[in-house]
């Protein structure tokens, strides 16, 4: 582990105990071009984001491989990874480089995994939470489900709908890239094909790891090279949420799970029925953000100036869900006599980080590339980041029971790892 880059990320990035992201340098944002960069490919790759990471994180890696296979555990951020004990972390920092990034914000899957799927920054796509209120729609719904949670009902988006851009795929395809997804859900993103596991959907939908290493395989036996696999696992972020970092039940499902990805990864097919050389393929093991175990969750529907000066659905009630508890949207009534007053209430009472629309802009809280009309929409009149608690509301019952979080801007949430391994060194 490169303890040194932590270092200097934390000096560099951190504001009163928060740490920021840092967009255009050691970024989870950057995790698909770097992974597209390897790839022998005849003429110029296409960029994913069109920012690859520093040059250092790949040191002592070969500079072109047949394939690369990105294993991205959702939640096991780099405090994580370094609480654990486990022989595949052992492998990936002496025989590969494990550099640690900062998450894109929200430190949350929707925005930064719409971001690795799209090439866009959560400012361009204008996925900003694991809820979405758009205006145009008079709806607030699940970004990846197209769930409605309030406002107008008959609004129906799917997952391609939620965002704005398109899937990197159809443009790596044109490269001459085969793009193939391990996932535990029957679709993906356009562009790619999917190699599902994890039993029954309807029963137990990405909570099961049974069939990974098959699916897994399967994918890499049906790839042409130069090929660009994606296997995600969810179990690891399902624990957290629901036990917290600290019980039993997480660390049983990271053993599980880091168990899982290196019997997956070991002896892999190549495509003549052997198993993968040195040069052939090149593994990267990253996470999308980490969590914050918070012992708290404040209700903001207990809080009369919250409350009275929301913007209103056309049915009447205000509009709440946008965001996240670690990434709360207030979207408000006009005025900026409104918007102070609120903020200043807030700040009082939970000593919290609230940035105006504005300040996030100013600082690309949200990304530092050009801003799309869906982002400037959605983002909040303010936006609040508790350092470790929650912040939503009580309506919103089942997130108020969540013990681990994220979204926000807490070292714990921000620091991920990003491991580069040469398949063949990693152990049987």
């Amino acid at each position: 582990m490169r303890s040194d880059l932590e270092s200097r990320l934390r000096s560099r990035l951190s504001e009163d105990g928060y740490v920021f992201p840092d967009y255009g340098g050691y970024c989870f944002a950057s995790v698909p071009d770097t992974a597209v960069s390897v790839l022998d490919v005849d003429g110029p790759s296409p960029p994913a984001v069109g920012r690859p990471l520093p040059d250092d994180v790949l040191d002592g890696i070969e500079d072109e491989y047949d394939r690369v296979i990105v294993v991205l555990i959702d939640g096991f951020g780099l405090a994580g990874w370094q609480r654990h004990d486990h022989p595949l972390l052992d492998r990936l920092e002496v025989d590969g480089r494990v550099s640690p990034l900062t998450a894109t914000y929200p430190s949350e899957t929707a925005a930064a995994l719409t971001t690795f799927h799209t090439g866009r920054l959560p400012a361009s796509h204008g996925v900003l939470g694991w809820d979405v209120y758009d205006p145009v729609d008079d709806a607030s719904y699940e970004a990846f489900t197209g769930e409605i949670k309030a406002g107008d009902e008959s609004v129906d988006r799917d997952l391609q709908d939620v965002f704005e851009g398109d899937p990197i795929y159809p443009a790596l395809t044109a490269a001459g890239i085969d793009c193939r997804h391990v996932v535990p859900f029957p679709e993906t993103y356009d562009g790619a094909a999917v190699h599902s596991y994890g039993g029954d959907e309807t029963e137990s939908p990405g909570y099961e790891l049974e069939g990974f290493r098959g699916a897994l395989r399967e994918a890499v036996a049906a790839a042409d090279d130069p090929s660009y696999l994606y296997a995600y696992l969810p179990h690891v972020d399902a624990a957290a949420h629901a036990a917290g970092t600290d019980s039993d039940r997480y660390h049983a499902t990271v053993d599980e799970t880091l168990e899982t990805v290196q019997r997956a990864l070991s002896g892999l097919p190549t495509d003549d029925g052997g198993t993968a050389g040195p040069g052939e393929t090149l593994v990267l093991v990253t996470a999308d953000h980490g969590h914050v175990d918070t012992d708290r969750t404040v209700d903001l529907e207990s809080s009369a100036p919250v409350m009275e000066n929301l913007q209103r659905h056309a049915n009447g009630d205000p509009v709440r869900y946008a965001g996240s508890p670690r990434n709360v949207h207030l979207h408000l009534q006009d005025g900026a006599d409104v918007r102070d007053a609120v903020r200043a209430e807030l700040i009082d009472d939970l000593e919290a980080r609230v940035f105006t629309a504005r300040e996030a802009r100013e600082r690309d809280l949200f990304g530092d590339r050009e801003e799309s009309d869906t982002f400037r929409r959605r983002l909040g009149d303010l936006v609040v980041c508790h350092r470790d608690q929650g912040v939503w509301y009580g309506s919103d019952s089942a997130k108020l029971e969540l013990i681990g979080m994220h979204g926000g801007l807490h070292p714990e949430e921000m620091l991920v790892p990003f491991a580069a391994i040469d398949l063949a060194d990693i152990p049987e």
